[in-house]
């Protein structure tokens, strides 16, 4: 995991440790090696949530900042 994620050893380590104090992660060891799994699907589909709704509200911060915009350019508008 850790070529993947490009953070120091111990860093990650606190990282798994709050997924697995919060049910979102669980644990199997095998041998000298720990193996992560999600403890549901339903963990998965709240990350491709929040990359959809990250999008939206994109979104909208540049409808708005363009409305803005076309309001200001507007003869006769403050």
């Amino acid at each position: 995991m850790l070529p993947e994620v490009g953070i120091e050893p111990a860093r990650l380590s606190q990282q798994l440790a709050v997924l697995r104090r919060a049910n979102l992660v669980k644990t199997r060891k095998g041998g000298s090696i720990v193996y992560y799994s999600l403890t549901s699907p339903h963990v998965a589909v709240l990350r491709v949530a929040r990359t959809i709704l990250s999008g939206v509200l994109a979104e909208q911060a540049e409808l708005l900042a363009d409305l803005q915009a076309a309001q200001g350019e507007r003869p006769g508008q403050t």
